[in-house]
Formats: structure tokens, C-alpha cells, sequence
């Protein structure tokens, strides 16, 4: 199952160009985040990986995905499939290890000119746009 079904203890952020998003990965490198796990999607192909119903990863997925209309994550899972049709990008960074990094990754992702920039911690998502 892709990353993208389990957001938790990432920062996620929509970019309107490559250039924004090659910008931001340099900045999120020199905050010393290199080796962090990093996810780029575009196009139809992250729009599959996103995978909005859970149909395409199982049982579990979906029933996920239900979980998820409870909450803020459904719709914003909704938001990034909308986005990646118009061709923006979806660049998420694992800060799950390094929780107090949370703050420099968010002003790496809006210096870059990332929108929509959410962390998703343990039992909250907190919006980081500003």
C-alpha cells in the first residue's frame, strides 16, 4: 500500500510548477532532512496513488477511506486529487521521526510557494498555510 493512504507524521503541500518543488526539496536538504522520506505526485498517476475511494487498494483502504469521512482528511484528500487535475504537484516529507522539524518544513514549503500545506500528526491535522 503507497504512503499516500497513511498520511500520518507528514507534511503535505501543493505546488503549482517543478521549479517550486525542486526549490523546496534544496531547502528541505539544507534543514539537514535529506535523508527523510520524500513523495512527489503528478498528473493521473497521483491521482491513482491517492486513490479517493479506496477501491483500488482493498478492503482495508476503503474502509479507511470511510474512517476518513469523519474527519478534515477526507476532504482534503478530495482537494489534492482536484489540485493534481490541474496539474499541480503533491510533495509530502515524513517528519514523523523529527516532530519539532515541523515548523522549518512548513516555512521550507511556503517560501517555495507551496498552498495548502497540512501536517498530519497523530490525532491532528494541522493546517500550516499562512
Amino acid at each position: 500500500m503507497p504512503l499516500t493512504m497513511l498520511s500520518r507524521g507528514r507534511v503535505y503541500g501543493l505546488f503549482r510548477s517543478l521549479g517550486d518543488v525542486q526549490a523546496c526539496t534544496a531547502r528541505l536538504v539544507s534543514l539537514g532532512l535529506a535523508g527523510q522520506s520524500v513523495q512527489l505526485l503528478m498528473g493521473e498517476d497521483g491521482v491513482a496513488a491517492l486513490d479517493c475511494d479506496g477501491h483500488r487498494h482493498g478492503l482495508w483502504a476503503r474502509l479507511l477511506r470511510l474512517m476518513q469521512g469523519m474527519t478534515d482528511e477526507r476532504a482534503h484528500v478530495e482537494r489534492y486529487v482536484e489540485a493534481l487535475g490541474w496539474g499541480e504537484i503533491l510533495l509530502s516529507v515524513d517528519v514523523a521521526g523529527q516532530p519539532g522539524q515541523v515548523p522549518q518544513v512548513a516555512q521550507a514549503f511556503r517560501d517555495s510557494g507551496a498552498h495548502f500545506v497540512n501536517h498530519y500528526g497523530p490525532w491532528v491535522v494541522e493546517s500550516l498555510s499562512a
